[in-house]
């Protein structure tokens, strides 16, 4: 009749090098993160779109898409190489895509979209300015020189169209609006969208309140 087996003790256990459970716990940790972002994002958004009511602001300033519309994959040109779907990650983006001649309100757009980003002062490399051009002719030199920093990007007539599309699909439940300025969060999403004819102080609010609840970007 065999004998039952003694129970172990510790030091029957082979030890764990203290390197490798330091390692795993980052893994670990880095693991949560990976899903916790997204949670903390989408409680910030809630919490924007609750405390206002369904807007930002009050009814004069931006108007949120709900739910936020990630963007998808895609390819443009831009005067310093190519222009992916990453360019779009760690960074507010404002977004005007101008169709025709750029004439007064296009040329009114891209001075307020550059005097918000000026007036957010310290927070301004937080956020960028990126336009979609039908062209390269579009935007004259002598106006693009009135916009340092400006991204500008272009492509063929297919690739810009991936790109408009997203956007037209992101805003499909809402009023057309023409010459529209988007907003993109630091993850790519279209989550606001401000008429042509809002005052810049509105979009200036709107911009610093999103800055000030997040620290993402």
């Amino acid at each position: 009749m065999s004998q039952a087996a003694s129970p172990k003790s510790e030091s029957d256990y082979p030890e764990i090098d203290p390197a490798k459970r330091r390692a795993s716990r980052i893994k670990l940790l880095t693991i949560l993160a990976v899903f916790a972002i997204p949670l903390i994002l989408a409680t910030i958004y809630l919490q924007i779109v609750r405390m206002s009511g369904g807007q930002v602001g009050d009814t004069s300033r931006g108007q949120l898409i709900q739910p936020a519309v990630p963007m998808t994959e895609f390819s443009l040109q831009t005067a310093e190489g190519e222009l992916e779907l990453e360019s779009l990650y760690g960074i507010w983006t404002m977004l005007y895509m101008p169709e025709g001649d750029c004439l007064d309100d296009c040329q009114r757009n891209l001075y307020n979209m550059r005097q918000v980003r000026l007036a957010l002062n310290h927070r301004m490399d937080r956020v960028q300015r990126l336009v979609l051009a039908e062209s390269g002719e579009q935007l004259e030199d002598a106006l693009l020189a009135e916009h340092p920093g400006l991204i500008v990007a272009t492509g063929d007539p297919a690739a810009q169209a991936v790109f408009r599309d997203q956007v037209r699909a992101a805003e499909s439940a809402m009023e057309p609006l023409q010459d529209a300025i988007y907003l993109l969060d630091p993850f790519g999403n279209i989550m606001l969208r401000f008429p042509a004819d809002l005052p810049p102080k509105s979009l200036l609010k709107d911009i610093k309140h999103l800055l000030k609840v997040s620290r993402i970007g």
